[in-house]
């Protein structure tokens, strides 16, 4: 495998069977998903990329007439027009909100990395959101989400922006002292310091999972909201025929 990501081993441990099926055998999709929550953020992402990118020069009129411009191209993926709406006025709230933010101590959006950890193990890619600088607490990252809050201590989750810290510290020679999830949709943001026990943490993480990819550890863990409409091998999946045959019963 070329690289990994946190993406990719967030996925493996939700489920070994899908990430073997995308990353190792490469499948092509044989079920249909929602694209349109994916479509959403990344429509958002890009207004949050331009509004730091100008410093702030780009205001809540120009942000949203571009918005206005683009989301009619997503109608076609939502399954019936009441979702597109609240989807829309959705978005429109959350560019209200960040097109008031201070962008002066930005120091770079979408950074892109390529982090190598330990011999044998790929290297982890991605982009951070936002890297922010003060000079009362140096480096800070933001990672932009558009889904229902969650903790930034959650015991996955909180490892995406201990990654962006270790991005922080290849990029800049300093890691980042801490991050926050922005729930833009929802106006709140998860704080959290990132200190070297945390970044440690995340490195054996990686290296743990890798592990567990050679061995071909790729088993299926069932999840009826996940499964049922998320993943797009679920037609060829011995554990959902499994749940599926167990619910037919019980009907």
């Amino acid at each position: 495998m070329e690289y990994l990501s946190f993406s990719r081993l967030s996925l493996f441990e939700t489920c070994g069977l899908r990430f073997e099926y995308e990353y190792i055998r490469k499948l092509p999709p044989v079920d249909a998903t929602p694209t349109y929550y994916a479509s959403f953020g990344k429509l958002l992402h890009a207004l949050y990329e331009a509004h730091a990118n100008s410093g702030g020069e780009l205001e809540f009129a120009d942000l949203k007439a571009e918005y206005d411009e683009q989301f009619p191209l997503l109608l076609a993926e939502f399954p019936e027009r009441s979702v597109a709406v609240g989807f829309y006025k959705s978005g429109v709230q959350a560019i209200f909100r960040f097109s008031r933010y201070r962008v002066e101590d930005v120091v770079a959006s979408e950074l892109e990395f390529l982090l190598p950890l330990a011999s044998g193990v790929p290297p982890l890619k991605g982009f951070v959101d936002r890297v922010i600088h003060t000079p009362d607490h140096g480096y800070l990252v933001a990672d932009l989400k558009t889904g229902k809050p969650f903790s930034a201590r959650h015991p996955v989750k909180s490892k995406q922006l201990i990654i962006y810290s270790l991005a922080c510290e290849e990029v800049y020679g300093t890691p980042a002292s801490g991050g926050y999830f922005d729930f833009v949709v929802n106006g709140t943001r998860e704080w959290m310091e990132i200190g070297a026990p945390e970044r440690t943490m995340a490195k054996e993480w990686v290296e743990r999972l890798w592990r567990r990819i050679q061995a071909e550890e790729f088993e299926a863990h069932y999840s009826s909201g996940f499964c049922g409409a998320f993943c797009p091998y679920r037609s060829v999946c011995p554990a959902f025929a499994k749940a599926s045959s167990r619910e037919v019963s019980r009907a």
